[in-house]
């Protein structure tokens, strides 16, 4: 029997797995202690931590960041349960508008509303994020959703 993994908000103590996790995905994690205003939500699996998500804040923007699950837990759906739970909890925060940088998972969001758009359109201070400035390339794709008008 194939167990669920439990969805929680991360902790100060998960940051050495949640590193690992998106080092191993070729992910960017250089600069999760010191992100701004950095929120992240994990899948525990048998007491190790086997997906992640992460918020990075910037008024009423937002920088989806680095959606990693585990190889063996991959096409089970949680991915979009991530998503789901940071896009919940993003409008609670008063988030407006996610904005996401990726060179490998364009069609996943897209299905899930994301849109592509130009790193000219998104917000001055989303720009001065590790991410935009330093951490993902230039051909990193930019995508946005809206997550309410205002």
């Amino acid at each position: 029997m194939i167990s669920t993994p439990a969805l929680r908000p991360g902790c100060s103590a998960d940051l050495s797995a949640i590193s690992r996790l998106l080092s191993g995905a070729n992910l960017p994690a250089a600069d999760l202690s010191s992100a701004h205003d950095f929120q992240s939500w994990v899948l525990e699996d048998g007491g190790s931590i086997v997906g992640v998500i992460g918020l990075e804040r910037f008024g009423s923007d937002a920088l989806l960041r680095s959606l990693a699950i585990t190889p063996e837990h991959r096409n089970r759906g949680l991915g979009r349960d991530l998503v789901a739970r940071l896009e919940h909890d993003a409008k609670v925060y008063g988030v407006r508008t996610l904005v996401l940088l990726t060179e490998t998972a364009q069609p996943f969001f897209r299905c899930l509303g994301y849109a592509v758009t130009d790193r000219s359109q998104v917000s001055d201070e989303v720009k001065q994020s590790a991410e935009f400035r330093s951490l993902c390339p230039v051909s990193a794709i930019c995508m946005i959703k809206v997550l309410r008008d205002g």
